[in-house]
């Protein structure tokens, strides 16, 4: 056999053999080679004192450096050290936390050790916690299904008490509900929901944490009422109107409509200081202030004549 032959025949098993060993010292190369890696590190403070909340820490950023072989550097790439530090008393709005590798936890068993941690102390701003009681508004998406109208939502209670970082707490004088997701609805609906509270704010709490709240319902009811037209107006005493009375068509809950008397509803029309012979006017009509947004008005005719009265007769 030729000195050529011997380095052509079986090449592709010669080239595999040679690449396996590459591979092979690589690995063993990496698992002998010591090495140290910054890793991104997780800092959780709490504030075991009930009379101070955590507003900030400074800087956010922490990093724990780990020495070990260098495979296991590339695992620990995929998962991130904590550090938990409890602070027991508060005498400031300023504390300084220090921080060492030995406080580095670490779940997975990758044999690294931590060296090192960076910075060496962060700076923790506190803030008093405060209580008071809040007004509570529901949220829901209900609709009327056909025939029958929303008519209001309640919750109870319709107060909670409220605690937190006073900065927060002395500002807020309301706190909503998640929302009621129940779309078109025909009939009474009750649920529970709980407060819905910001959250990115730490040391935030509420009492209690879930109200009852109730979306009612009520039929749609339409009623006509025959109403006299009253002039007003600086020449309101001049003009005699056609027709003298219109047609009011309120509609609404059923509740509210059926309450109502002929003698809630009044029509109007203005004459206005230029009156001086027949023109046509809008006519007006009002209802208690209590009903406001609770009912709708049509009216028929919208609009009526006024003319010169008669001179009342000779007795």
């Amino acid at each position: 056999m030729d000195f050529k032959s011997a380095f052509t025949k079986n090449w592709p098993y010669k080239v595999a053999a040679i690449v396996l060993s590459v591979l092979l010292w690589l690995s063993v190369s990496a698992d002998a080679e010591i090495a140290e890696q910054p890793v991104s590190t997780l800092l959780e403070i709490q504030v075991s004192d009930s009379a101070w909340s955590l507003r900030e820490v400074r800087p956010a950023e922490i990093t724990t450096t780990f020495r070990g072989r260098w495979n296991q550097m590339f695992a620990a790439r995929f998962e991130r050290p904590v550090i938990r530090k409890v602070l027991d008393q508060v005498e400031d709005t300023v504390v300084q936390v220090p921080l060492s590798a030995s406080e580095v936890i670490y779940d997975r068993q990758l044999g690294l050790d931590p060296v090192g941690v960076s910075p060496g102390a962060v700076t923790a701003y506190l803030e008093e916690r405060v209580g008071k009681w809040v007004a509570v508004s529901g949220r829901t998406d209900a609709r009327a299904a056909a025939g029958v109208l929303v008519v209001g939502m309640q919750v109870a209670p319709d107060s909670v008490w409220l605690q937190g970082p006073a900065s927060f707490v002395n500002q807020v004088s309301e706190v909503t509900t998640a929302t009621l997701e129940v779309g078109a609805v025909s009939s009474r609906v009750t649920q529970q929901l709980e407060i819905a509270l910001p959250p990115d704010l730490a040391g935030l709490s509420v009492e209690p944490a879930t109200v009852i709240a109730t979306v009612d319902v009520d039929s749609l009811r339409t009623r006509l009422f025959a109403v006299e037209v009253v002039t007003t107006g600086p020449r309101a005493l001049m003009a005699a109107v056609d027709p003298p009375s219109i047609t009011v068509a309120v509609t609404g809950p059923a509740a509210v409509v059926d309450g109502l008397d002929p003698g809630d509803v009044r029509v109007t029309v203005d004459i206005p200081n230029s009156f001086e012979t027949t023109g046509s006017y809008p006519v007006r009509a009002e209802l208690p202030e209590a009903l406001a947004g609770t009912v709708t008005i049509d009216l028929v005719p919208e609009r009526v004549s006024a003319g010169i009265a008669p001179d009342p007769p000779d007795r």
